[in-house]
């Protein structure tokens, strides 16, 4: 009989299975806030056009933390992919990682009605750096204890350290931009994530994303 603490494949399995999960609550949560105009105010096609204009900031904040999302299931299927087991401490470094999931459509939601203040994309970077810590640490984690698979070398744990840390550099610079115009530091986190989701193959692009 194993012991709660004693790592095994099959616990592994079971951080797997509740990840989808949480991230497909997520996704789901993150659109909802896009709601249709109430249709007693809208009597005319001028009206209509001007109820989806207001919609623009959850539509782009919508598109921003689906990425985000999108990004951080790659890299946390990837780390699994790496990960051979689990225990008890590993789950719940991935149960942290999961719980500033489930924080993003709330950060997203702030940050779509308070698009113009700084405090909101601060709020917003710090669920993202969050998301990040938490990630390493899971890593740092099963690489420190023996639960990687076979075959994962060291230039491959290099590689899974640096995606992460460059990803937090970029996003930290895109906060910061946040003093100069808040949009201004929008619109580069979406940039960022539009490449990270796309993975262009030139080579100097993919030096500066890990």
């Amino acid at each position: 009989m194993k012991r709660p603490l004693e790592a095994s494949a099959e616990g592994r399995g079971r951080v797997v299975g509740i990840t989808d999960g949480v991230f497909a609550i997520a996704l789901t949560l993150i659109v909802l806030e896009i709601r249709v105009p109430a249709h007693e105010g809208i009597h005319s096609e001028y009206d209509l056009l001007a109820a989806i204009a207001a919609l623009a900031p959850r539509f782009l904040t919508y598109a921003l933390s689906f990425l985000t999302l999108t990004i951080f299931w790659f890299g946390q299927q990837a780390q699994h992919g790496l990960i051979a087991k689990s225990d008890r401490r590993l789950a719940t470094l991935n149960l942290c990682f999961l719980a500033f999931i489930a924080l993003l459509p709330f950060s997203t939601d702030f940050l779509a009605d308070f698009l113009e203040f700084r405090t909101a994309v601060l709020v917003y970077w710090l669920n993202l750096l969050m998301l990040g810590i938490t990630l390493f640490a899971s890593w740092r984690y099963a690489e420190t204890n023996g639960f990687l698979a076979e075959g994962v070398d060291d230039e491959t744990r290099h590689t899974v350290y640096l995606r992460i840390v460059k990803a937090q550099i970029l996003w930290a610079v895109g906060a910061a931009l946040c003093l100069l115009n808040p949009l201004l530091s929008v619109a580069f986190i979406l940039v960022v994530q539009l490449v990270y989701a796309a993975t262009p193959s030139a080579t100097w692009v993919r030096r500066m994303i890990g």
